[in-house]
């Protein structure tokens, strides 16, 4: 499994964390329902320190996790199981009899109202946060980055209502405050740093393209060069009028690094803002690069699944040199003027042998589907689009063999 390392990574931190408070020494003695709280407790507040640090698109997360999409999954996953904790908790404290909770004082009442507080605020705001679909983009950045303010209310509630002295320095003091420190900053660089420390490549649209009647390819001018990989994306910040400046992902679709081409499809208010208003000499700025679509390390025989834009990779590596390798793409879409770079397509593949491509209209024709085909043996299998489309082919070939390489990027950042 690709992502081992990163699974590995909250494996031992989570379980590190529980091992910590459940070997610690309380100040006085607990209640067994008063002790598992707190380790239920402490494994949640690590849970959210996990949670802000993945969402800093660390490069080297990034490889453990063998790309961005899998670090938001579990980014997901910790922020849902981080609040269930948080939540058991509550519940715990609750059954712990009345004269077994110590001798309370009015800072450990206060930490406590703090708790309750953040408890709240992580409810409401993790249930927005899964509500992404319906929120504009800029709206759900904002909101989800509101996560800091539960947070510091939890470690205020940590740090004081707890039965354990996290103030010395003892090996569970030490990671408290080491993940405290770490999972703040995290979410403190994302708010306030991020975008002017890592949008370094700086530059201007020199060329603008209509592809078809909801797509256009933009060239990207930069002040310096911008290594990638063929089928990698990044992080694109437009600096015009009554268009968003956050970042948004987009695949290369070609370029030498001082040129660099996007293509943007209209699927929804930002992108379609973009298709009808860019401007030539446009700043811009870029952010990257990401992605595991390697090509050159998949085997000679090779299967390409394209839906709609997420054509954009393979064109890179196409137009980047001309392939020996027996590749057969297989390139669906919603009608012509879905079908960007079908004419380059067509050339190509009149042009090389040993690249063949099979276009698949899902308005004149039936859905793609690979019922009555057969993988070749040392088949590379890449696939890039929807995340429907991408999650359905996946389960699909696996299906078929648990050694079949698959490799994929999908369109689902939120």
């Amino acid at each position: 499994m690709k992502t081992y390392k990163g699974m590995l990574f909250i494996f031992i931190t989570m379980l590190g964390s529980a091992l910590l408070w459940y070997s610690a020494k309380p100040i006085e003695t607990l209640h067994v329902l008063n002790r598992l709280s707190h380790i239920v407790g402490g494994m949640a507040i690590t849970g959210f320190f996990l949670v802000f640090l993945l969402a800093t698109r660390s490069k080297i997360l990034e490889r453990w996790f063998h790309g961005l999409e899998h670090v938001y999954k579990y980014h997901k996953y910790l922020a849902i199981l981080s609040l269930g904790l948080v939540i058991l908790h509550s519940q715990l404290q609750d059954l712990v009899p009345h004269g077994d909770k110590g001798v309370e004082t009015p800072l450990n009442e206060l930490a406590k109202k703090f708790g309750e507080l953040a408890q709240y605020g992580f409810i409401g705001l993790i249930a927005i946060a899964l509500l992404a679909k319906f929120l504009k983009y800029e709206h759900w950045r904002y909101i989800h980055r509101l996560l800091l303010l539960p947070y510091a209310l939890g470690l205020y509630h940590v740090y004081f209502s707890s039965k354990y002295d996290l103030f010395q320095v003892t090996p569970l003091g030490i990671f408290t405050a080491i993940t405290a420190i770490i999972g703040t900053m995290s979410a403190l660089y994302m708010l306030t740093m991020y975008q002017d420390m890592q949008f370094k490549h700086t530059g201007n649209v020199t060329g603008i393209r209509k592809m078809g009647a909801s797509a256009v390819e933009l060239e990207l001018t930069l002040d310096r060069k911008f290594p990638y990989r063929d089928g990698q994306y990044i992080f694109l910040k437009i600096f015009q009028d009554g268009l968003e400046k956050a970042p948004h992902p987009f695949s290369i679709s070609g370029g030498d690094g001082h040129k660099i081409f996007i293509t943007i499809k209209a699927l929804g208010d930002f992108t379609k803002k973009v298709n009808t208003q860019i401007q030539l000499q446009t700043q811009v700025s870029i952010e990257g690069p990401y992605g595991h679509l390697n090509f050159d390390k998949g085997y000679q025989q090779q299967i390409w699944i394209a839906g709609g834009v997420g054509i954009t990779p393979f064109i890179s590596y196409l137009q980047s040199q001309p392939t020996d390798r027996e590749i057969e793409l297989f390139y669906t879409f919603r009608g012509e003027n879905d079908a960007i770079y079908k004419n380059f397509l067509q050339k190509y593949a009149e042009n090389n042998k040993h690249f063949k491509v099979n276009f698949i209209d899902t308005t004149t024709m039936d859905r793609l589907t690979f019922d009555h085909y057969s993988v070749p043996v040392h088949t590379s299998i890449f696939l890039c689009g929807p995340e429907k489309m991408v999650k359905y082919f996946i389960k699909h070939f696996k299906s078929d063999s648990s050694d079949i390489d698959i490799n994929y990027e999908t369109f689902k950042f939120k």
